[in-house]
């Protein structure tokens, strides 16, 4: 009969240094200061909602997207950010769900099946034809450029 645990003890060493030198390499920035692969960003824009299903939202006539300052918006920024100029940029905005109302919360994804209405934990900050605040993870993709939204801050109810 064969020793069972020998085998196994082979496959975990195995293993462990297989996993080890992937798990290594994704600490690597921290440590070293490297750059992300992925800026964190920020850009004011109107907040247009494409009906589809899904319905995508985009940011439309968003001013350049630029590097964005760690932390949570600070209330300077959002005062300036509200004379910000527009710009001619499209994003598409990705993770939108808990920028939306409730009923758009719940009609995102499978929210509804874990989710109530009256538990929704929705900023309500994203609406079709606001201007708006952003901050996320840019993705700049062939197929074009997306914000995965960590922040959204409404600045006026239009973008007139």
């Amino acid at each position: 009969m064969r020793n069972s645990s020998g085998v196994f003890a082979a496959i975990l060493v195995a293993a462990v240094g297989v996993a080890l030198p992937s798990a290594a390499q994704r600490g690597r920035g921290a440590v070293t200061g490297e750059k992300p692969t992925v800026d964190i960003v920020q850009t004011v824009g109107c907040a247009a909602r494409k009906a589809g299903n899904p319905e995508t939202w985009m940011l439309t006539r968003a001013a350049d997207a630029r590097v964005a300052p760690p932390g949570i918006f600070s209330t300077t920024l959002v005062e300036a950010a509200k004379n910000a100029p527009l710009g001619a940029n499209s994003f598409q905005l990705i993770g939108v769900a808990d920028f939306l109302d409730a009923e758009g919360l719940l009609k995102s994804g499978q929210r509804k099946e874990f989710t109530t209405p009256e538990n929704a934990n929705a900023a309500n900050q994203l609406r079709d034809g606001r201007k708006v605040l952003v901050k996320g993870m840019l993705i700049d993709a062939a197929d074009g450029k997306r914000i995965n939204l960590l922040a959204v801050i409404a600045l006026s109810d239009s973008c007139a």
